[in-house]
Formats: structure tokens, sequence, C-alpha cells
């Protein structure tokens, strides 16, 4: 049994800016686990937003790989023993453990969503994002991606509003707004929020830092929008405070760290009466195959990242009319 990582350069069709940061490219890494039955992939998406950097990754995953005997992973309780013993990149968990999952699922001669007791994966509708774009570019980039049932927009505080405006000329198509912990003012975002008035706004995600709990807890209270959580949910979360300050949640396979802790977050969140969201970084169809296993179990879609990467070079997901389908 052998396991390696591959660093992938991924160059993408837009500038993907957001409201802390922008590029033009990303490094992800593709997980190569080969066993007497076949090599199996998994993807690494570092994020920034939590401290991830190639050099890190590569460094986790030397030490990991060097003090765990990989052949005696026999299943899952032997897996989380050995990726919990780590205090490891939620990104690059999930690729160890997705590829080592979908090994123990193939020795089972099981497909993974029966292996992990999920509904086998279907065709979902997915939303499409817009980074913050000049408003002079909105025009066309909206006629590009109009087969899509929902635009997913990243904003600012201080583009937001133009955008929108620009936007609303030229479609009435569901809109998620994701302002990626953008706003640092209850008042100031209560304001911007009265400049929607009219538009067609499905969510809004995020719009303040995560530490601002008690500015979510009043803004639940006043807004007439769903509020979704992201960098509020990661591997972990306490739906108790998480349904005091939102509607829903947006569950990540590179954020939670793991396919299973996914799946049973997204249980959770129903438990306590939340809608969820299956979301994704910007990954190639390998990530993006893993996403789809939990599409059936969401209220909302947004596995686009794959459609923003010039030349995706492993089209294990097909994508025609904004429906997602596996290849």
């Amino acid at each position: 049994m052998k396991m390696w990582i591959e660093k992938r350069h991924l160059d993408l069709k837009v500038n993907w800016k957001l409201s802390r940061n922008q590029t033009t490219f990303k490094e992800n890494y593709i997980v190569h686990l080969e066993t007497k039955n076949g090599i199996f992939l998994s993807e690494i998406a570092p994020n920034i937003r939590y401290g991830e950097s190639p050099v890190e990754i590569e460094k986790q995953f030397s030490e990991w790989l060097n003090k765990t005997d990989i052949t005696r992973i026999s299943g899952i309780s032997e897996l989380f023993l050995a990726l919990d013993a780590f205090k490891l990149f939620h990104s690059l968990r999930f690729g160890l453990e997705s590829a080592f999952l979908s090994a123990l699922a193939n020795e089972k001669k099981m497909s993974l969503s029966s292996y992990l007791g999920l509904p086998a994966p279907g065709a979902v509708a997915t939303s499409f994002s817009m980074p913050i774009t000049p408003i002079g570019e909105i025009k066309d980039y909206l006629a590009a991606i109009k087969r899509f049932p929902s635009l997913k927009i990243k904003v600012d505080a201080e583009t937001g509003p133009d955008m929108l405006q620009e936007i609303r000329k030229h479609t009435n198509i569901k809109l998620r707004i994701d302002a990626n912990e953008g706003w640092k003012d209850l008042d100031q975002f209560l304001r911007f929020e009265e400049s929607l008035q009219g538009m067609n706004i499905e969510l809004i995600e995020q719009p303040f830092p995560s530490s601002m709990i008690d500015e979510y807890k009043e803004l639940k209270k006043k807004t007439q929008h769903k509020l979704l959580a992201d960098e509020s949910i990661e591997d972990v979360g306490d739906f108790t405070e998480l349904q005091e300050q939102f509607h829903a949640v947006n569950i990540k396979l590179m954020k939670t760290g793991s396919l299973i802790k996914g799946r049973d977050l997204i249980l959770e969140a129903k438990k306590h009466q939340m809608e969820t969201m299956i979301g994704c970084m910007i990954e190639t169809t390998i990530g993006i195959s893993y996403g789809m296993l939990l599409g059936g179990m969401a209220d909302y879609v947004d596995l686009d990242g794959f459609l923003l990467i010039k030349d995706e070079p492993f089209r294990l997901v097909n994508e025609a009319e904004g429906i997602l389908s596996l290849n």
C-alpha cells in the first residue's frame, strides 16, 4: 500500500475576488492511495481563511505518513484513530479520509454512498458564483451563465450595492449573496439590506466575522431574509447557538475535514430545524464528486467550484443547463 500527494496548479477563468482576497489561480493537491485493488483519488483544496498553505500541507502530510502505519487501516474506526491522532488542516484531513473511504468501500465491493449509508447520488441543480466584478463586466458575465437556476454573488461593503443594482438591470434570477465576513457593523449592513428591496434574494451568507455572535442574533431578529452560516461552522457546530444566529448552514467537505462529519452535520442541522447547503471551495471534479454524495441531503447545492477552473483535468462531473451529474 502506498500513498502520495501531487500538487496541481489550476488557472481560473476569472479573477476570483472576494471581500478578503483575490487570485487568478489555485494550488490544490490530488491524493493518491494505491492498494492491491487499484489507485483511489481524493483532493485537498487549502483555504487561506483557515491558515492553510501548501508548505504546511506538505509538512503535515509527510509527518502523518511517516508516523502512521497505513496498512493497519482496515475500517472506519481505525481510520478515525489514525487521523485524529494528529492536528491536521481540515482540507488535508478530508483528502486523506475520503481516499481511504473509497478504498474501504471498494474492498467490500460496495459503492461509497452505500458504504456510508447515503442515498445514491443523483443529478442536482447548482448555483453559479460571481466574484466581485467591475460594473462594466457584469452584463456579459450574466449572459454566459443564464442557464443556472440561481446566482451566488460575492460582495463587500464597498461594491455590493452597486453590483446588485447592476445585476438587477439584467436578471431576476434567485440571488444568494455571499459577503465572506465583509461587514463589521450591524447598522451599516441593515442599510445595505434596505437596498435589496424588490430583488429575488434567496439567501444571505455570512455578512459578519464569525466572532460577531451578538450582531448575528440581532440581525436574525430584524432581517427579512434567510441567513446562511459558512465561516461560523467548520468541523463541529453548536446548533443550539447557531440556530439563534442563522436559518441555514453551509457544509463544505474541505471545511469539515470529513465526509462522515459532513453527513452528520447535515443530519444534526435538520434536527434543529435548520436548512442546509452543500458547498465547496475551488476544486476539481475529484473533490466535487465527493460533495455530490451529499447533494441529495441538502436543501441548497453550491458545487460550481470546478466550473471556475480553466481546462478542468478530470471531468468526473458533468454540467448541463445548471444541472450536475456524475460521469
